[in-house]
């Protein structure tokens, strides 16, 4: 069999419109920040996991000549199998890896053109939370998805639905104010000196392996054209 040609696409006005529902409803602190969505085809993987999106924030040189702040990478092969809420959901837990840059101060570092300077971040307990409140068994169907595409690349989120309808548990939500790393493996590194894992259920897994794909694992640039 070929081997899928890789490449990149500009997002559609749709996406672009989504996103900024998105960031309207759940991430106004970035409503200032101009992005372009490049699709990437021919499938993405990195350290053996499927990728889902993850933001690259543009160095000064690309950030004055684009005008634009930062890059979104979507997985196209992806994407097109799902439906708006599991796009929201995707859209939702790229975000959470992006915050506005800030001086020891706690002062927002501004650019020359008024616009606020951004960097990517790690995707922490309390973000992964909210965003399983938000939407709830999304997170199942994102997982069926991303596993149906591993063992067929064929299935549509419609199919995947009917293969299973055990109940999930509801996840448990984080200690207020704990903060720590959420890894691939469904494990989660804890600030604290005296537990140094809790393990998550299945469902909370899945998320966060969305969420880990979204800050890109080790290397952020990881695939990258550039």
């Amino acid at each position: 069999m070929a081997k899928a040609q890789k490449f990149h696409s500009e997002a559609s006005k749709e996406t672009y419109e989504l996103l900024e529902v998105m960031i309207d409803k759940h991430h106004d602190s970035l409503s200032g920040s101009d992005f372009l969505i490049l699709f990437k085809h021919g499938g993405w993987v990195s350290k053996g996991k499927t990728l889902f999106g993850k933001f690259k924030v543009l160095t000064d040189d690309l950030r004055s000549t684009m005008k634009r702040d930062a890059i979104l990478y979507l997985n196209a092969d992806m994407w097109n199998r799902m439906a708006e809420p599991q796009r929201r959901y995707v859209l939702d837990h790229a975000l959470f890896t992006l915050d506005l840059k800030y001086d020891r101060h706690g002062k927002t570092k501004m650019a020359p053109d008024g616009r606020a300077l951004l960097t990517t971040v790690p995707p922490d307990i309390e973000g992964f939370a909210e965003v399983i409140k938000r939407h709830g068994a999304i997170t199942e169907d994102v997982k069926r998805l991303a596993k149906a595409l591993t063992e067929t690349n064929q299935l549509t989120i419609e199919d995947i639905a009917k293969e299973e309808e055990k109940p999930q548990d509801k996840p448990a939500e984080p200690r207020e104010g704990v903060k720590g790393y959420i890894h691939p493996d469904g494990t989660i590194d804890i600030n604290d000196p005296n537990q140094a894992k809790l393990p998550i259920d299945d469902e909370a897994a899945a998320a966060a392996a969305i969420a880990a794909s979204a800050a890109g694992g080790d290397n952020p640039d990881d695939d990258l054209p550039f």
